[in-house]
């Protein structure tokens, strides 16, 4: 932890404001991931269905979580889909979805974080990509996807 992050937290404290906790701030940064992807991704008449991978078993997002895509009519939680031989599909609807998995996250500074997005849409049409997420001024920006290329 940065000596700078450490005098926020205890100005934080000392004006009586709850510090984020490890697992909100990792939130945070999924979420701004998630919906940088998920805003890409989806074509017409298609569903985003997000999950979250912490390290485990991925998970979806829980109820909470999908208030934070209240901007995007077309996210789901993770839950809501299901991988098929033709393609990821809304449950409910039959519709076709994308299945969108953020995490693990790889820490590479304290205001900089690395994380791993998997998304299925099909078997033939699925991948793993690294995107690179930054914390500024009014919280964590997704900055894209990082590609690494080997040197020429």
């Amino acid at each position: 932890m940065t000596i700078e992050r450490l005098r926020v937290l205890l100005v934080l404290l000392l004006a009586g404001v709850a510090a984020p906790t490890f697992a909100q701030e990792e939130d945070r940064v999924l979420i701004a991931v998630l919906h940088q992807v998920a805003e890409a991704m989806v074509e017409e008449g298609e569903v985003a269905c997000l999950a979250i991978d912490s390290g485990g078993a991925p998970q979806s997002i829980d109820t909470e979580l999908l208030e934070s895509f209240a901007d995007l009519p077309f996210a789901r939680r993770g839950a809501e889909c299901e991988e098929r031989e033709s393609g990821a599909v809304e449950l409910a609807t039959d519709r076709p979805a994308v299945l969108i998995t953020a995490g693990p996250i790889e820490w590479a500074e304290d205001d900089e974080a690395w994380v791993t997005v998997r998304y299925f849409r099909t078997a033939i049409l699925s991948a793993e990509r690294l995107y690179r997420a930054v914390r500024e001024e009014t919280g964590w920006v997704c900055l894209g996807q990082i590609v690494k290329m080997a040197p020429a």
